[in-house]
C-alpha cells in the first residue's frame, strides 16, 4: 500500500532573497544605530542637560526609516537630571517620528532636530530636588508671574522692580503644596510671603488650586479667592499629577520645539 509522504516545504529563490535582505537590513540597522545614531543622540541629549547621573537611550527603527532621517521611536531614562536649572530625580521619556539630519550625522556632524515633536514622559521630583529647582530662573519667573496678580497693588508699589524671590522653600505633602518665600522692598527689607494650597489637575492643560491660603506679612487682612486655575498652555497635556509626602510625580506630554 502506498503511503502518503509528508509534503516537504520547498524553499524558493525569492524566499532566500527575502531572508538575505532581512539579515542584511538587521546588520545595517545595527551599524547605523550603534555606530552613528546612538552616540550622536547621547551626545545631543547630554548637551541639553547641565547634569545627568545615569542616561539610557533606546532607539527603534528599520534602515529604510532611519536613513530617510526619521527615528520611529526613542526611549530615554535618566536619574538626577538637571535641565535649565530644574532638578529631576527620575525621568522616563519616549518620542515618535523624530526628524533628524541623518546625512550630516553619518558624516560626523552634530545631531539636529528638524521638526517639533511631542514627547511623552513621567517625571519624579523629591522635595529636595523641587527646592533646588526653585532657584532656577525658569521656575522662579513662573512663580513670580503667578504670585504678582495675587499681591495688593499698593504692596507691589513698595517692592523693588522687577520682583525677585529670596529664601524660597517648598513643602510637599499628600495633595498639598506649601511655598514660603520673601520679596525685597524698596527699603532693602525682605518681606515674607506664604502660600498653601491643595493642588491637582483641572484639565490636561490646567492646574486647580483649592483651599488656597496666601499670606503677606504686611497685609494680614488681605483677602482673595481661595480657588484658582492655572493655564499651562496648549503645548502641555498632563495625565497625572500626584503629590505625596516629600515627592511629586507628573506624567503627560509636551511639544519639543525644533
Amino acid at each position: 500500500m502506498d503511503k502518503k509522504l509528508p509534503r516537504m516545504h520547498q524553499v524558493s529563490d525569492s524566499d532566500v532573497v527575502d531572508q538575505t535582505q532581512e539579515e542584511i537590513s538587521t546588520k545595517r540597522k545595527s551599524r547605523i544605530v550603534s555606530r552613528f545614531l546612538s552616540p550622536a543622540l547621547q551626545f545631543w541629549l547630554k548637551s541639553q542637560l547641565e547634569q545627568v547621573e545615569q542616561l539610557e537611550v533606546h532607539i527603534e527603527g528599520g534602515d529604510r526609516q532611519i536613513i530617510t532621517g526619521k527615528i520611529p521611536l526613542v526611549s530615554v531614562a535618566g536619574s538626577n537630571v538637571i535641565f535649565r536649572g530644574l532638578h529631576l530625580t527620575e525621568v522616563k521619556l519616549s518620542a515618535t517620528d523624530i526628524r533628524i539630519n541623518i546625512g550630516q550625522i553619518i558624516k560626523g556632524k552634530q545631531l539636529k532636530v528638524l521638526e517639533s515633536f511631542p514627547i511623552f514622559g513621567r517625571v519624579k521630583l523629591l522635595q529636595s530636588d523641587f527646592n533646588a529647582s526653585l532657584k532656577s530662573a525658569l521656575l522662579t519667573q513662573a512663580i513670580v508671574e503667578f504670585l504678582t496678580p495675587l499681591l495688593p497693588p499698593d504692596f507691589i508699589g513698595d517692592l523693588k522692580q522687577p520682583i525677585s524671590l529670596y529664601d524660597q522653600k517648598a513643602e510637599i505633602s499628600k495633595g498639598h503644596l506649601s511655598l514660603l518665600a520673601k520679596v525685597m522692598s524698596k527699603f532693602d527689607e525682605k518681606i515674607p510671603i506664604n502660600l498653601h494650597t491643595d493642588l491637582k489637575l483641572a484639565t490636561s492643560c490646567k492646574l486647580l488650586l483649592e483651599n488656597l491660603n496666601f499670606q503677606v506679612l504686611q497685609k494680614p487682612n488681605y483677602e482673595f479667592s481661595n480657588t484658582m486655575k492655572v493655564d499651562l498652555g496648549t503645548e502641555v497635556k498632563l495625565q497625572e499629577l500626584t503629590l505625596e509626602y516629600g515627592q511629586l510625580i507628573c506624567q503627560g506630554s509636551l511639544i519639543v520645539k525644533s
